[in-house]
């Protein structure tokens, strides 16, 4: 099947049929009398339909650089799906219930966050993005701004699969030093070329490749040369900084198994491999950051994909490690944060959240940005990962006579089940959440009395018991720590975080009911606060 479509409008929309068989679409452009491929993109089509055809959504992307020219559709795709494909400005779609201040896509499938730099008072967010699907293909880089780090606003897609491969994830590098020929009002993007991913391209080897950007963020012009030649078949996820003690560019790299490398350039366009280094169990997505403490000192600590961080040394060729693995996560729903460039007062960290939004036309979020550092506790480092400072300025207590209303009218009938125990009215709390997208509940238990600490959030039943360490969430159990007296759990929609207050453990989860509120069992607490979080943007 072929369709020829002159742009004169911004967009291409294409509809999904999410979950249905994938099939190959081809696009070329006519220039100079011949056809030249410039994108190609596996499309769930629905090959049962007859003359109407009916989609979950559609996916747009911005085709403005071919303005007057003559697009050509290629594949084995049903004649009404093609019908579908149309080129306009903007085309309205249905808005859709989702997280407030936890970023997800318009519609399709996010993961790894990519590019993350600051600048004049922007904070640009490149994720892993599949427009086409709510399951993993396509990689592409979308793109995000916020001004506050909660608030998102979505903007069109930079980077897209060609042949030399997928667009996997990378990291953004204002070009302060003015690199590669550019000012110092370009920024510069690493990035694996993931070849052998699609039928466009060869053997499957793996490069790190350069793109860069001279309005701000917005469009991506990618460089042929100079690129960094595969060293392992799939070695990926570069991420770049400049080392001022040693006067170079660094570049953490995952290679293969367990092993990661370090590189240095002067150039940024050639580099030279100084380590080699195995972390058993770690693997993808490096990060190598210099952290304060809150003894006024630093320290260097190498991260991996899982949230497994590893102290150590770092003199600008090699990372020194005990190869102790920590890990900063309870579970495995938050995945392969990177951190901000072009941020020097504090180090701003940002997950994936593996969660799947089942029903909704989107999976997968971003978690709230967290600002990492480290104390000593017991004898031993810890990383502490507290929500950024913007989160704070957003909380709004929620006075007790609200709370004491919600309690009543929640609590007509006799009891109440919380965390799988009935709880007598009077004695537990129920907070619906009405207008308020976003809850904040902040809780201190006494050591003394060893009550635990029950609650329902978002469907999800919560228990802790401070003198064992043991936080149960959604009938999974993980050990925290004893005496940590202090939590925090945070609802947005489907999305729930908890930490302990203090910063050191943190997990995410998905909540079973989007709509419903927090219950929590109010007895022999220190201090109960529950917060609204404001979600209107600065």
């Amino acid at each position: 099947m072929e369709k020829k479509i002159r742009i004169t409008e911004t967009y291409l929309y294409v509809p999904v049929c999410a979950g249905k068989k994938e099939e190959l679409l081809e696009v070329f452009v006519e220039e100079c009398g011949s056809e030249q491929k410039v994108f190609e993109f596996m499309i769930p089509t629905d090959h049962t339909a007859g003359e109407s055809y009916s989609y979950d959504y559609l996916a747009r992307f911005a085709v403005k650089q071919f303005t007057d020219k003559t697009l050509t559709l290629k594949g084995e795709v049903p004649e009404a799906f093609m019908r579908e494909v149309v080129n306009a400005s903007d085309r309205k779609q249905e808005s859709l219930v989702r997280p407030s201040i936890h970023f997800t896509a318009e519609r399709g499938w996010i993961n790894d966050p990519n590019g993350l730099f600051y600048r004049d008072g922007v904070y640009h967010l490149y994720f892993q993005y599949n427009p086409f699907n709510t399951s993993w293909q396509n990689m592409s880089w979308g793109h995000a701004v916020s001004t506050d780090l909660l608030h998102w606003e979505q903007k069109d897609s930079v980077l897209f699969p060609d042949e030399h491969g997928m667009m996997f994830s990378g990291c953004a590098v204002p070009n302060e030093k003015k690199k590669l020929g550019l000012t110092d009002e370009a920024v510069l993007y690493f990035y694996t070329a993931a070849a052998g991913c699609t039928n466009w391209n060869g053997d499957g080897t793996f490069t790190q490749r350069i793109a860069y950007s001279t309005d701000g963020g917005d469009t991506l012009i990618k460089l042929e040369k100079p690129y960094l030649d595969t060293i392992c078949k799939e070695n990926r996820d570069p991420k770049i900084f400049w080392h001022e003690e040693s006067r170079a560019y660094i570049m953490v790299l995952w290679l293969e198994g367990n092993d990661f490398a370090i590189l240095r350039s002067e150039d940024m366009a050639e580099w030279n491999m100084t380590d080699r280094f195995t972390l058993p169990e770690a693997w993808e997505c490096p990060d190598l950051v210099r952290l304060s403490g809150e003894d006024g000192g630093t320290k260097w600590m190498f991260w991996s994909a899982d949230g497994f961080y590893y102290w150590g040394e770092f003199d600008g060729y090699h990372f020194e490690t005990d190869g102790t693995q920590h890990k900063a996560y309870l579970n495995t729903v938050p995945y392969a944060a990177q951190t901000y460039s072009g941020v020097s007062d504090r180090v701003i960290s940002v997950p994936w959240l593996r969660i799947a939004f089942e029903g909704y036309p989107y999976t997968g979020a971003m978690g709230i940005p967290r600002e990492f550092s480290y104390r000593e506790m017991d004898g031993e480092r810890v990383l502490v990962q507290r929500p950024v400072r913007e989160f704070f300025e957003c909380m709004e207590e929620i006075e007790e006579a609200e709370l004491f209303a919600q309690k009543m009218s929640a609590g007509e009938k006799a009891v109440v089940e919380i965390a799988g125990k009935k709880i007598e009215n009077g004695e537990g709390i129920c907070y619906n959440r009405k207008d308020d997208r976003v809850l904040l509940l902040e809780i201190e238990q006494e050591l003394e009395n060893d009550t635990p600490f029950e609650a329902e959030i978002g469907g999800l039943s919560l228990t802790y018991r401070a003198s064992d360490g043991r936080l149960t969430v959604g009938g999974e159990t993980y050990f925290i720590g004893k005496d940590r007296t202090r939590l925090s759990v945070l609802l947005d929609d489907k999305v729930v975080e908890i930490w302990e207050t203090d910063g050191a453990v943190t997990g995410a989860f998905e909540a079973k009911a989007a709509a419903s509120g927090i219950a929590f069992a109010n007895r022999g607490y220190k201090s109960v606060h529950l917060y609204r979080i404001r979600t209107d943007t600065p």
